[in-house]
């Protein structure tokens, strides 16, 4: 539901990350405005789990099964007393329900409500409220005062990476030692000692180096990570049968790349779509003339948070610029954004709410036979802060 948010879902996410601040995500709809129910999605489920307040997994269903704790509506000045509610009922397979008392009168349909725990407390801030949000920079509000009892963990070994980078700054222009859009990362890890190699492991030292070119007038999508679909749960069976029934040729090949959101439907049919009762993410198909839907691919969500994880403990951002074209392209690389641990949990809703796309890029070669370039999870740099604390910015030159 978080696509039918009344508020910028990345922009609220990034607030609270910017105060290393966790917190789960509800939007209540009219309809369960009315009958006073929310759905408590996996991902709440598992944020209310993780901070041993409430886990439904080891709940029965049925009204005398309900839990009821005090929670807290937080306002710019105040926090006002309320219950939270969270239950099981015996229709629908027992499908998990929350609710906060006087919701009602605190918040509206498809406002943003962000659910904080903090000392074994529950607290519910309406983000769709621009006072409350904007309350969490005032050290002496209710929200502000939970804001600064939290710590950032420096991490002190980026040191030799830096070091390295300001030498390689200094040497101006240096040739690619690649032909194409890879060209600018592999030439950074050739001027690092960093061998090619297919490991998915962080490239130094426990440090994930991305580089990209700096480009005048837009901003390129970065690359977080690259997954390989879960064939066997995805009708299409593998890349082939994906390849050869959805591609078209160009430029003498076979070819399918296009990019996925799950906020719209893309020109050949193509989107994303969470399936919260599986924990999958889906590429779906929808055929407009046939008003026909298909179930394309799945990946299992889990398996996209732990590879986001793995990926990413910490990351080198580095920007170059660029000159000249193909053999002859050259790069100077000038700046980088440092991140450290993203917040997975923020992952599912950053699909939901169109901020992370997937990219396909893939073509014929032999009979049969797929070369792709991954399946790439990408997003804007601009929105990192929805998904990574506060990030060390620095100037190479």
């Amino acid at each position: 539901m978080l696509e039918k948010s009344d508020t910028d879902v990345a922009a609220v996410l990034a607030a609270f990350n910017s105060k290393h601040l966790d917190v789960g995500l509800l939007v209540p709809t009219s309809t369960g405005m009315q009958k006073s129910i929310m759905d408590a999605t996996s991902s709440l489920r598992d944020y209310l789990s993780d901070n041993n307040f409430h886990d439904y997994q080891k709940q029965a269903q049925g009204p005398e099964a309900k839990r009821v704790k005090q929670a807290f509506f937080v306002w710019p000045d105040r926090l006002e007393p309320t219950t939270v509610s969270m239950y099981r009922p015996n229709t629908k397979l027992g499908d998990p329900r929350i609710w906060f008392g006087k919701l009602k009168v605190y918040a509206e349909p498809f406002n943003l409500l962000a659910v904080l725990i903090y000392n074994d407390e529950l607290y519910v801030i309406n983000c769709s409220n621009a006072e409350v949000l904007a309350s969490i920079a005032n050290p002496l509000s209710p929200l502000g005062r939970i804001a600064t009892s939290q710590v950032a963990v420096s991490d002190p070994r980026v040191d030799e990476l830096l070091e390295k980078l300001k030498a390689i700054s200094a040497l101006g222009f240096v040739p690619t030692q690649r032909v194409g859009d890879t060209g600018v990362g592999m030439t950074l890890e050739t001027l690092l000692g960093i061998s090619a190699n297919s490991s998915k492991s962080p490239d130094f030292h426990g440090i994930e180096l991305k580089a990209k070119r700096i480009k005048k007038g837009s901003e390129n999508r970065a690359t977080l990570f690259s997954q390989v679909p879960n064939w066997q749960r995805s009708p299409i069976g593998n890349a082939w049968n994906l390849l050869s029934t959805y591609g078209y040729f160009r430029d003498g090949k076979l070819r399918l790349n296009q990019t996925m959101s799950a906020t719209t439907v893309n020109s050949i049919g193509f989107f994303l779509e969470i399936d919260r009762g599986r924990d999958w993410l889906m590429q779906n198909h929808m055929d407009g003339a046939a008003e026909k839907l298909t179930h394309v691919i799945t990946w299992q969500l889990q398996d996209l948070r732990n590879r986001l994880l793995e990926k990413h403990p910490q990351t080198f951002w580095v920007a170059a610029k660029s000159q000249g074209k193909g053999e002859t392209e050259s790069f100077h690389y000038v700046s980088v954004e440092h991140t450290r641990k993203p917040n997975a949990r923020n992952f599912d809703a950053l699909i939901e709410s169109g901020i992370i796309t997937v990219d396909y890029l893939m073509s014929q070669r032999g009979e049969k036979r797929v070369r792709d370039h991954g399946y790439l999870f990408k997003m804007h740099a601009s929105n990192f802060s929805a998904l990574f604390p506060p990030a060390d910015v620095y100037d190479l030159i």
